[in-house]
């Protein structure tokens, strides 16, 4: 079982934090996060001076399955149609970093005792990483909603802060799951047909082109951030084989033992340092740059949306022009006509405001994490040289 707070001493600057534009009048943040075999339970401390809560501090502890429900609620309330629905968490998944730890169990025996430590300590470092990323980006998804002006006062999600009982959120079963398969096709296939359709507003058309092109290339970029982050994790091992093979020659020349043993230290230290660099690297850009797929994704859903609901306020125009020419129905088609167009209007207004923050919000975050990035780049590189220049001094002196 781990918590967040035994990661406590880990830099703050490494974790992923979104611009958010928020008034104060609701906070949320995970104080704590508890692993456990089947699950991640996770604190959630709030506070607000918003009057849709009845209280004003409140804790309670969710698992993800509950965000799930949380996120389904929001993404299926046809109010929220005009609005960008934050992505949901990805599922904590802990497996390989558990079997990583229970193969090196196992295999105590086959190990010096000095070998054994070094290697489960990486892994329960590994291990603290991704519980650490797991709860970061949980948060993220909270801070998202707290600081939207809609849903913040959404009626779910004040129960999810504020009732502090089990949810009593189950998994999708298998029919279910199949159910969101097919659902997930068929808005394919919509997206698909919509693709053709004739939209007269210059902004939209020019915004679901910047959508499509970013959303592609925010894919690859993701991909070599991933190749980069798992370079710098694996410069680390090979500091770690160097440290080994100079710790084996000092014994087996002893003419050497001092050298060879300093030497050792020092790679183990680099390594130690070279782990930082890739991890902080994967949580600074990597991970960031997953979560805008994930939030792209959301826009290009808003802008489905509202194309879905330009193509209703099609089809209600030409019922009521056949119902005008059998002089059958015209109230009923004029009545549903008003509906559509009131429903494409009110979506088409929201959609430019959320996708005027959602560029904002972007580009900021981008400036904030380049920076924290170049400043923690900065740090890594003295830490650096100072570790070899007091090798060097330390050799010198042998």
């Amino acid at each position: 079982m781990m918590t967040a707070e035994e990661d406590a001493n880990r830099e703050h600057a490494s974790t992923i934090t979104l611009n958010d534009e928020s008034d104060g009048r609701l906070t949320v943040n995970i104080s704590d996060a508890v692993s456990e075999l089947e699950t991640v339970k996770f604190t959630i401390q709030t506070k607000t001076a918003l009057p849709s809560f009845q209280q004003r501090h409140m804790s309670v502890v969710r698992c993800h399955e509950e965000f799930i429900w949380l996120h389904d609620m929001l993404n299926g309330n046809p109010e929220y149609a005009g609005y960008i629905i934050p992505p949901a968490p990805p599922k904590p998944d802990f497996e390989a970093a558990r079997d990583k730890l229970t193969r090196v169990t196992a295999a105590e025996n086959t190990m010096t005792e000095d070998e054994y430590k070094k290697l489960r300590k990486e892994l329960e470092s590994d291990y603290l990483a991704l519980f650490k990323k797991t709860v970061a980006m949980h948060e993220m998804y909270l801070t998202r909603i707290a600081s939207h002006s809609k849903l913040r006062e959404d009626s779910n999600f004040v129960v999810f802060l504020e009732y502090t009982n089990d949810l009593k959120v189950r998994s999708k079963n298998k029919k279910e799951l199949i159910g969101g398969f097919f659902k997930s096709m068929t808005k394919s296939v919509d997206e698909a047909l919509l693709g053709s359709q004739k939209d007269v507003d210059e902004y939209f058309i020019e915004r679901r082109s910047f959508l499509e092109e970013y959303h592609n290339r925010i894919k690859e970029t993701t991909k070599k951030s991933e190749l980069s982050a798992a370079a710098a994790s694996s410069l680390s091992l090979d500091y770690m084989q160097v440290a080994g093979c100079m710790a084996l020659i000092s014994k087996i020349d002893p003419s050497l033992q001092r050298f060879m043993v300093q030497t050792a230290i020092t790679f183990e230290s680099l390594q130690k340092l070279q782990k930082r660099v890739g991890t902080d690297e994967d949580l600074k850009f990597t991970d960031l740059f997953k979560y805008y797929q994930r939030e792209t994704q959301a826009a290009k859903s808003l802008l489905y949306r509202r194309a879905r609901a330009l193509a209703d306020k099609e089809i209600a125009q030409t019922k009521l022009e056949q119902a005008n020419k059998r002089f059958k129905d015209i109230p009923t088609a004029e009545a549903y006509l008003e509906d559509c167009r009131i429903r494409f209007e009110g979506i088409s207004d929201m959609a430019k405001n959320e996708l005027e923050t959602f560029q904002n919000r972007r580009v900021e975050t981008y400036r904030k994490h380049m920076v924290d990035m170049a400043e923690l780049q900065i740090r890594h590189s003295q830490s650096f040289i100072t570790e070899i220049n007091k090798s060097i001094d330390l050799l010198k002196n042998l």
